[in-house]
Formats: structure tokens, sequence, C-alpha cells
């Protein structure tokens, strides 16, 4: 059956228009279809609501949207392209723009070949921006390097990510919020680490990096211990591994400000993990009184609990996340829940001379 654009609903024809723009910005290798939902959410705020419109899934739907296919790129996987006799025509003369003014290529010619591998790379690297939008000649350039500038830079890198004046400390927490809201570099390829905060990482392994760090801000702000309890490991050991680590921060004479672990997608549906996550943070409690180890504590479990109760309709949403990325533990919602109880916090600590 052949489906017109005058069949879709004034709400269909929006999204249509909506997702053709972000196929665009893919350019000619296609949206991977397990992406769309992901990237239609960042761009709206809101899921694609294709059960509305009478289809049982999103790929039913999709193949119903005019100029819109789903196609298999060279490696098999499913894609979104647009196609129009218009959108073609625009493309035939800007290649043909292109061709008449290219240089003609000699492939012997090793820079050539260099040029042509370097440009294969930026098209693989620049999915989600349009093609010829950067351009790096610098890259490989000799240069003289001026080594107390670069020690410096790396030193402060070391102390990243920063959260209002607080170096953060943990896991895929803080690592998730330092990449998806406040814009610090996290790697695409290899291990997801930023500063001491890094994807899976433990109690035991953060307190190493603690012990053998060569530079700590002098207010830090610790969440760590999700991992722990993904892994099954035993409560009262994760509650010893935490006073380790407090006592190695206060060694290095810094302010410590803890937060109890909170709700998330990645954490399994079992009655069993969310006993053990509540005596762990009754333990991170207990450090606002220690006689020795006093520390800030920021009750953010309890934040979100009361958010869930005021706003019982939107608890959900906390548990609508990328399955793509592994370290992503937050919705945008619970990322924004999660912020804004940190800065007031964080904020009033200073204020009052933390």
């Amino acid at each position: 059956m052949v489906f017109l654009a005058s069949q879709l609903s004034a709400e269909e024809e929006e999204i249509r228009r909506i997702l053709i723009s972000i196929i665009c910005l893919y350019g000619s290798e296609g949206l991977p279809l397990e992406w769309v939902d992901q990237e239609f959410f960042k761009s709206c705020g809101f899921p694609i609501p294709y059960q509305k419109f009478g289809a049982e899934s999103l790929k039913t739907w999709l193949i119903t949207l005019p100029n819109v296919y789903i196609v298999k790129d060279l490696d098999g996987n499913e894609v979104l392209v647009e196609y129009s006799p218009k959108s073609q025509h625009i493309k035939d003369m800007v290649l043909k723009q292109r061709n008449g003014h290219r240089p003609p290529i000699n492939r012997k010619n090793s820079e050539c070949n260099n040029l042509r591998s370097y440009k294969t790379k930026r098209r693989l690297n620049s999915k989600n921006l349009p093609e010829g939008s950067f351009i790096h000649t610098s890259i490989n350039n000799a240069s003289t390097i001026d080594m107390d500038r670069y020690e410096k830079f790396e030193e402060l890198e070391s102390m990243l990510p920063l959260f209002y004046k607080h170096q953060a400390l943990g896991d895929d927490f803080f690592l998730d919020i330092a990449d998806m809201k406040l814009g610090y570099y996290v790697p695409e390829r290899g291990p997801k680490t930023c500063g001491l905060c890094s994807s899976g990482q433990t109690i035991t392994a953060l307190t190493e990096k603690v012990r053998i760090a060569a530079h700590l801000a002098p207010r830090v702000v610790v969440m760590i211990g999700f991992q722990d309890l993904l892994l099954g490991h035993n409560i009262h050991t994760m509650i010893s591994d935490l006073r380790e680590l407090i006592i190695e921060l206060k060694k290095k004479n810094t302010r410590v400000t803890l937060i109890t672990l909170i709700p998330s997608p990645k954490m399994p549906k079992n009655p069993w993990y969310k006993t053990r996550q509540d005596i762990y943070n009754r333990a991170l409690l207990d450090y606002a009184m220690d006689p020795v180890l006093k520390c800030n504590v920021i009750d953010m479990d309890t934040i979100f609990r009361k958010e869930a109760q005021t706003f019982k309709q939107n608890f959900g949403r906390w548990y609508k996340i990328s399955k793509n990325d592994p370290y992503q533990v937050f919705s945008d919602y619970g990322r924004k829940t999660f912020l804004k109880a940190l800065k007031l916090c964080l904020k009033e600590q200073i204020e009052y001379g933390h």
C-alpha cells in the first residue's frame, strides 16, 4: 500500500519533518534504525508516539512515511534515508559543482592517497555533523611545544570534572553528567573516563586512584558504590571500602562531600538490590556526624524519592535512556533533577564556608 503525505495527520507530518531534518544531519550514510527514537528524544524531549498512530512498532510506522526509506548499509545494518525528487535534484547539482571544480587526482601520488584516506576517516568520525562542517589540517603539523604549559594543563585536567568548585570522584553517574550536560571530554572509544570518574568503577578502584593521585582539588564530591551493588559485593565489605576511601581523601587534606546512591534504569528490579542500597546509603549518612571522618552529605536518594511522590507521572521518565550506551545511567529528566539538586547543595556549602 502506498501512503501519501496527505494521508498523514498533522502530528505525524510534523514528526516526519523533524525526522527528515535528523536524517539529513547523518548525511548519505543514513540514520541507524536503532538510533531513531534516541535521536528524536534528544531533539524533542519525548519519544515518537507511534502507537498513537495505530502502529505495532516504530519500524512498521516508519515505513508508512513518504520519502523515508529503511535500507541496509555496507555492514548490513538497517538505516533510515530520505529520498525525494526535489532533494535528489539539489544533491545532483551540488555533486556536479564539486566534480566541476575538483582537480585531477594522481592515484600514484602518496600525498593524494593520504588525502583520500583522511577524507574517508573524517566521514566515519563525523556522523552527527554535516559533511564539510570542519577541517582538520594542522593535526600532524610539527610545532614547538611548551612543555611547562602542557604539564600544567595536564595537572588541571587530572582534577576534572569540576562541579560547582568541587572535583567529582565516582563512576557512571558523574561521567554521564559530565559528558551529557556539562560538555567535558569523555573518549568516544576505549575506556570511558574523565579525571577520577570512570565507567564501571568500584570503591576500591577509586581508592587506589586517590592514593596515587599527584593532584587533588581542595574540595571533592564523591558518588561511588553503584558498580559494587551491580557486581553483588558484600554490603559490609562495601561499607568498609568506603571508609578506606574517605581515610585516603582526608590524608590529601581535602574537604569531602558524599552523595547517596539513587534509582537508575541500569539497576535490576530486584528487592535484594534495593535493600543493599538502602543499607549502604544509611552507612554513608552516618559520616555527617562521624567524630573522626566527618563529611558533608547530600541525600540525593531522598531528593529523588520526594520528586517521585510530587510528580508521579514523571517518575517513569527516569527509566527512558539510551540502550546503546553502556555508561548512561540517567534519563534526561533524571540528569536535570540531579544537577539542579547538586547545584543548590554545593553552592550553599561554599556560601557557608565549606
